[in-house]
């Protein structure tokens, strides 16, 4: 049973690799069964397998990247405390590698077409909530600790922090901008300093 477990991750995790290039080249209406399942030199057939339908399968997607984002802002926080802490976890996760940038492109893509759906409206909501919240925590720990004023509204500068995040990285996507090391690290230390007390 493991080995079924373990044969259908990974055919799982193929299909969204795939999906993650399609959309990041095409958008998602590029993105159908049958050009996914080209993709991958396979038949929709098999995606049908292991996915109900498209909808199935994009989520998958979306749950794909939100995912990978996590990891990258946890490895890139390791170690790390105080403001220095938020400060690589957004400088971890901007889109600088080929990577990063796969999944930025992938991300608006859904963001767009999320205006005209609910189902991904309500899993924008989900994400957003759990990013917030994981933020808002971060947050917590600094003012407990003093590092940051006493006076801020912890839910608004969560938000905030996302806002400038998102910010930055759609500019660099979407114009698109190209910002050296340097820049972006000005960037986000001028936010920042916005936090201390």
């Amino acid at each position: 049973m493991s080995a079924l477990v373990d044969k259908q991750t990974e055919w799982r995790s193929k299909v969204a690799t795939a999906a993650l290039g399609l959309i990041s080249r095409e958008g998602l209406k590029g993105a159908s069964l049958r050009a996914i399942a080209r993709e991958l030199d396979s038949t929709t057939g098999v995606l049908t397998h292991y996915f109900r339908n498209k909808d199935e399968l994009l989520l998958f997607v979306l749950e794909t990247i939100m995912t990978r984002l996590a990891e990258i802002m946890v490895q890139a926080a390791d170690g790390t405390q105080g403001l220095k802490r938020l400060k690589v976890m957004m400088l971890g996760i901007l889109p600088t590698t080929p990577e990063l940038v796969t999944i930025w492109r992938v991300w608006l893509a859904f963001v767009g077409a999320a205006l005209g759906d609910s189902g991904l409206v309500e899993e924008h909501k989900r994400y957003y909530a759990n990013f917030k919240a994981f933020i808002g925590e971060e947050l917590a720990v600094l003012q407990a600790g003093g590092e940051i004023s006493s006076e801020l509204d912890l839910d608004f500068e969560a938000a905030a922090w996302i806002a400038t995040f998102d910010g930055i990285g759609v500019n660099m996507i979407a114009a698109p901008q190209s910002y050296s090391p340097e820049e972006l690290e000005t960037l986000v230390s001028r936010y920042l300093q916005t936090l201390e007390p």
